[in-house]
């Protein structure tokens, strides 16, 4: 192919702003797709090695191994450990918290939304996947701040409007007592999460759970509280 010519130039150069067809817009939209492939690979490898082994056995090595190719490579995407964790475990938070803020925002009486909020709760605890990346999640917040810092924002965020529900739905409760309502019903939830989904075995006495968990929430909303502190 010949080269095209600047005006009074030498042949070999080519004319400023000519468009060579293989780096021209349509190559760059095909990198960039190639580039977001890569990257969603390299996130559901790095899922599975996740699941499989905790953040104990999380490195960047194996994940390049499994993703089949290098760790430069793989730094491309996610220069640290910590990143590419952050991409497996983030969009779970993000379903979870859209999830619930459905339940909340739906047009029920306020009391109805709490039940909707509780059963959504519990179709989540049973999610074994969704719950052990959270799990991984919560012990890497130990040992990065970042993650440390989204763990307290989401968890301040959940409990004001969880409060704000529970003040709707009983509006004599004084502010404080709606928020200590709001951590206690988040806690019990996250506990059942990790009841339901901890270890591989199926633990017998947790048949006829759902029922006991609603009917506990329901106490916990209508049961008096000490003092506000």
């Amino acid at each position: 192919m010949t080269d095209v010519k600047e005006s009074g130039g030498k042949p070999g150069r080519k004319k400023r702003g000519t468009v060579n067809p293989a780096t021209g817009d349509g190559a760059q939209r095909a990198l960039r797709a190639q580039g977001v492939r890569t990257r969603n690979a390299i996130v559901d490898v790095a899922k599975k090695v996740l699941l499989e082994g905790g953040c104990l056995e999380f490195s960047l090595s194996e994940v390049a191994a499994r993703a089949g190719i290098s760790i430069s490579n793989l730094q491309y995407y996610f220069p640290t450990r910590l990143s590419v964790l952050r991409a497996v475990v983030e969009p779970v938070i993000e379903t979870y918290l859209s999830e619930m803020r459905s339940a909340l925002s739906r047009n029920l009486p306020p009391q109805d939304r709490i039940i909707a909020l509780a059963e959504q709760s519990l179709r989540e605890a049973k999610n074994a996947e969704a719950s052990a990346l959270w799990w991984h999640f919560v012990s890497f917040a130990v040992i990065d701040e970042e993650c440390s810092r989204l763990l307290d924002d989401w968890y301040q965020a959940l409990t004001r409007e969880v409060a704000q529900l529970i003040r709707a739905a009983y509006p004599d409760y004084s502010a404080a007592d709606c928020l200590h309502r709001s951590t206690l019903l988040i806690a019990m939830t996250d506990g059942l999460s990790y009841q339901l989904s901890a270890g591989r075995r199926k633990r017998s006495y947790t048949r006829g759970l759902d029922a006991k968990f609603l009917a506990a929430v329901e106490c916990l909303l209508k049961a008096p509280l000490t003092a506000d502190s």
